[in-house]
């Protein structure tokens, strides 16, 4: 199987605080691939590396069999990465239709309509379209966020905490949006999560990070739960 995305020997820096140092994995085309560790293990910042909002000073970022280390962010995102930081990041004061359509900015000479599953994945868009971004609740944002990088129809989704501070329903509707644009749309996801239930069921192969490194790896349904757990405490 290829990879869509490959993480070599890349180190991380805020300042002159390294974060990352020599780290390597790899994003199979087709995959959900989970980025898990304790908190402050670089998780995030692995991430931002990705979509070039933190200083990488050496290593290679390679997306689809291109080195992208030394593009600015808007080129990474027209070449097909779709990202949602942690804390969704969506505008307040837009209304939710008017989120959705930034997201055909990135969308690079693609179709300039937002697509029909986006409303079929997160049946409450339509319904709200007309609200203000900043009036949903959390669980309801993180939908928008999500929608609003699959409308740019990323080959790469990039999610950063997906469930973090969301109730129990909507994680399982975020769960089976995921898979769906997994299995029926070919977009392969790469995510950083903490809660360990969502990772387990949602992911095909996973990394445990710790201080900026791949501690265990695997198939996730081939991985001992216990083993993956104990490096999460």
């Amino acid at each position: 199987m290829s990879n869509l995305l490959e993480i070599k020997n890349l180190s991380a820096a805020y300042g002159e605080s390294k974060v990352i140092q020599d780290l390597s994995f790899e994003v199979p085309k087709d995959n959900i691939v989970c980025l898990i560790g304790r908190n402050g293990v670089g998780k995030s910042t692995t991430l931002k590396s990705i979509m070039g909002l933190v200083k990488t000073p050496s290593g290679k970022i390679i997306f689809d069999d291109n080195d992208i280390l030394k593009l600015p962010s808007y080129e990474r995102v027209k070449m097909g990465i779709g990202y949602v930081p942690q804390g969704r990041d969506i505008f307040p004061r837009m209304t939710v239709q008017e989120n959705l359509e930034l997201g055909l900015e990135a969308a690079d000479g693609k179709s300039r309509k937002i697509p029909e599953y986006i409303y079929e994945l997160f049946p409450i868009l339509p319904q709200f379209a007309k609200r203000k971004g900043g009036d949903l609740s959390g669980g309801q944002q993180q939908q928008l966020a999500i929608a609003r990088a699959l409308v740019s129809e990323p080959k790469l989704l990039v999610l950063d905490e997906p469930t973090e501070g969301i109730q129990p329903s909507i994680i399982k509707d975020i769960g089976k949006a995921i898979r769906r644009v997994n299995k029926e749309f070919g977009i392969t996801v790469l995510i950083v999560e903490q809660f360990l239930e969502f990772v387990m069921g949602i992911s095909d192969y996973l990394y445990v990070l710790e201080k900026g490194e791949v501690i265990l790896q695997g198939n996730t349904e081939k991985l001992s739960r216990e083993d993956v757990q104990k490096r999460m405490t």
